[in-house]
């Protein structure tokens, strides 16, 4: 594997050790684990690109708007508890970060 992927595959993984060790809801851990395991996974994500490539002209654009908007829509499962903590909104940015880093360099690639 290349160092891109490893690297890539390693923020997926400090992503995923992240979610289960904060205080958050059962449905939002839940929610957030899908999130990160198909947009931080640079498999999930290449092949994603494939098969949107047959109906798309510019994928990437594509693939980046259902990840916010998944995002906003897992968001949506948190309860008040888990929203008062201002270290999840910090986390939640920061996931659409790597996810975009990601993107960008599956698209230079």
């Amino acid at each position: 594997m290349s160092d891109w992927i490893n690297y890539y595959e390693d923020n997926k993984q400090t992503a995923l050790m992240r979610i289960n060790n904060m205080a958050l809801s059962t449905g939002y851990s839940r929610e957030l684990n899908c999130w990160v395991n198909k947009y931080l996974d640079p498999f999930s994500v290449a092949r994603a690109i494939s098969e949107e490539r047959k109906e798309n002209l510019d994928p990437f654009s594509r693939i980046r708007m259902e990840a916010e908007k998944d995002l906003e829509f897992t968001v949506l499962r948190a309860n008040n508890r888990d929203r008062r903590n201002g270290e999840i909104i910090f986390f939640e940015s920061n996931l659409l970060l790597m996810f975009n880093l990601m993107l960008k360099h599956i698209r230079t690639a």
